[in-house]
């Protein structure tokens, strides 16, 4: 079955930036920044994935990947 992998984590380490400052930095309540970083997310927001970008100065494929069977 096809996926898509969402790679917040990495960045996340990249940046030396941990959970809580994310959802600070962002706007995005902790639980939710919970469900990105260990790529649980069901329902991925637009206006989240913008501040991802903006905070990590990156692309959407850097965000997330497509992986298929």
């Amino acid at each position: 079955m096809s996926k898509i992998k969402f790679k917040l984590h990495i960045l996340m380490a990249e940046h030396r930036m941990n959970q809580k400052e994310l959802s600070q930095k962002t706007g995005i309540h902790p639980p939710t920044i919970n469900k990105y970083f260990h790529d649980t997310i069901q329902k991925i927001d637009r206006e989240h994935l913008a501040k991802f970008c903006e905070i990590f100065n990156c692309q959407i494929s850097d965000i997330m990947e497509y992986i298929p069977d």
